[in-house]
């Protein structure tokens, strides 16, 4: 009977433990990287979605002007509530302003449709903002649908104002990075501390 002999290359199973302890720090490293993303129960939020009447320009261009008139009502409206609840009623009491500016703001544009509202819970995808995870759920919203509704939307948390600025940089350029890139700088500074 021939035996054969296994030699164990040492440096092959430090390769080896090298490499399983690799993968497990940039595990570890990632799922600390996840923890500054806040996120809040569903009921802290209030959302508001737009609905525009088709994917057409025109159409598209009408819901983002509702859009910006719909944000600068609601933020004024908003701006002394220190609850969801307070939020929430004041948007509820002020249903008929706020439509009435959705009109408004369509016939200016152009759209001479039909314009709705509705204030109810309605399901809504995961959307960061910032460093804040609104994670998908069922949220309360106002909801304005023009026409239709069977174009593309737009949805923002209206409470706590989590919308992007209204005066956004529309001629600043286009910015590309790495997101992998932007994790290994952040495990590297944390590893640093």
């Amino acid at each position: 009977m021939i035996r054969v002999e296994r030699k164990i290359n040492k440096k092959a199973i430090i390769s080896l433990i090298l490499l399983v302890s690799f993968v497990l720090l940039l595990t570890a490293a990632i799922a600390v990287l996840m923890l500054p993303l806040r996120s809040s129960a569903q009921s802290d939020y209030i959302r508001l979605h737009i609905v525009a009447q088709s994917d057409s320009l025109h159409d598209q261009a009408v819901k983002l002007c509702v859009r910006d008139d719909i944000r600068a009502y609601s933020s004024e409206l908003l701006s002394g509530c220190s609850s969801p609840e307070e939020a929430w009623q004041l948007l509820y009491a002020h249903q008929n302003q706020l439509l009435l500016t959705a009109q408004k703001s369509a016939e200016r544009y152009g759209f001479d449709g039909p314009v709705s509202i509705d204030l109810g819970v309605f399901p809504f995808p995961d959307r960061i903002y910032g460093e804040e995870l609104v994670p998908a759920g069922d949220y309360r919203a106002v909801r304005i649908t023009l026409g239709e509704g069977e174009g593309r939307n737009w949805w923002c948390v209206v409470y706590p104002s989590l919308c992007l600025p209204e005066t956004a940089d529309i001629d600043r350029p286009v910015e590309f990075y790495s997101s992998i890139f932007r994790w290994a700088v952040r495990i590297w500074e944390a590893i640093r501390k």
